[in-house]
């Protein structure tokens, strides 16, 4: 079976970080003996190429130089600027009208797309010129584009109707997609940890590290983990370990400076796999002081944390977004309220000055994730969604689920809409 997926970012070679859950998915299918595609746009002029054995089509939509739109900080943060908006109407048109004739040449027997706008539209038109499954996956940034433009939400609203299955990230962003209103049955239908599993690692040692993981962008609240830091270090001796890179960088090492403690913040850009697990296995405890920023976005999911937790990690975290669905206060972890360094100093004080405690929440947090986020049992649900039998040799009335019972659905938690 031939499936094709439509993407905004996918890595552009085997080093970039790039949507690691999403390049595991891939890989897990590919495994399983689907024949996997992916569709995305060019980064700068970049052509085609392969990634772990998937061919990996790029769309060019304008001159080699601007061809920015996308990777990096993002789509939804770059339309904000002055002839972004323009860039985005030529990344739409040749889109959609690329990704027609890749269907034209291929003939897929499902089109799976990821964040619906603009890429639904993508979808719609290639299962039009030539009828195949549609597949739509939400992950929280195409529902801030439609909360900040008025227009996005009849578009949502049109690739809802016209799709055969919708899947989202957690149980938040469900509760977002509801808010359109279009009778679509939802499944929520999550992803695990890209990282490989290793045997636990056990330490004591006098001072306790604290870990970050994640891109250096406002929604991830590391302002706030700063902030924290000198309530931390006058209770118990520990340091800060920030992995990741992006555009606060600059902004946050002069953060540290300013609050004086430079001298127990470490910042790793630009980190290995083989490294981060390691960054992993020698912390005492997980944060992810996570906010809603100030364009009202905030985190889908919180695969970091999952992460962490896969490594017996017991993490804090603050109460927003799609993290409650890792994060279950007194069980897997501790919640805080967001943006309050004082609640966040407490709670890490808390795990880190109670061993005991903080084996049992690492404990609970590890089962949770190997039940709730296990690849297996995530790849099995998946399968569901594409059907042997293409759609256009299926019924019209059973390609639509917003318009017929879907009650077998991927056996995952499932919101009417």
């Amino acid at each position: 079976m031939k499936i094709c997926f439509v993407v905004s970012t996918y890595p552009r070679n085997e080093q970039d970080p790039a949507v690691p859950w999403l390049r595991e998915y891939l890989r897990r299918l590919k495994d399983r003996g689907y024949d996997v595609r992916v569709f995305a746009p060019a980064f700068l002029g970049s052509p085609h190429h392969e990634i772990d054995g998937i061919p990996v089509h790029r769309f060019r939509y304008f001159a080699a130089g601007k061809e920015d739109l996308t990777h990096d900080a993002g789509a939804p943060t770059k339309i904000r600027r002055p002839g972004y908006l323009l860039l985005a109407i030529f990344y739409i048109l040749c889109g959609a009208f690329g990704l027609a004739r890749l269907h034209r040449r291929e003939r897929f027997d499902a089109i799976h797309v990821h964040w619906p706008f603009p890429h639904g539209l993508f979808g719609i038109l290639a299962t039009r010129l030539l009828p195949t499954r549609l597949v739509l996956s939400f992950h929280g940034a195409e529902l801030l584009l439609a909360r900040k433009f008025s227009f996005v939400n009849p578009v949502l609203r049109y690739c809802l109707r016209h799709a055969d299955s919708v899947t989202c990230n957690s149980s938040y962003t469900a509760s977002h997609i509801r808010a359109l209103g279009t009778g679509t049955t939802v499944d929520v239908l999550p992803y695990g940890s890209p990282l490989p599993q290793r045997t636990p690692v056990h330490h004591h040692r006098p001072e306790k590290t604290i870990l970050f993981v994640g891109r250096l962008i406002e929604r991830k609240g590391v302002e706030y983990l700063l902030r924290a830091m000198p309530q931390v270090t006058q209770r118990i001796d520990a340091s800060l370990v920030i992995v990741g890179n992006g555009p606060l960088l600059p902004e946050l090492r002069d953060r540290a400076a300013e609050l004086g403690i430079a001298h127990c913040v470490e910042f790793r850009t630009d980190v290995p796999e083989d490294e981060l697990m390691t960054a992993y296995e020698e912390s005492d405890i997980f944060v992810l002081p996570a906010i809603v920023d100030s364009r009202g976005d905030t985190e889908g999911l919180g695969v970091v944390l999952i992460e962490a937790l896969s490594f017996h990690r017991p993490v804090v975290a603050s109460a927003v977004g799609g993290i409650t669905d890792v994060v279950l206060h007194n069980k897997t972890g501790l919640l805080v309220p967001e943006k309050n360094p004082d609640a966040l100093a407490d709670a890490i004080v808390e795990v880190l000055s109670d061993p005991t405690r903080a084996q049992k929440l690492a404990e609970q947090g590890y089962a949770h994730v190997s039940e709730t986020f296990d690849w297996d049992r995530i790849m099995d649900r998946a399968e569901l969604l594409y059907p042997t039998v293409t759609t256009s040799r299926m019924p019209e009335t059973s390609r639509h689920p917003s318009r017929v019972d879907n009650s077998a659905g991927l056996g995952v938690a499932k919101d009417t809409l």
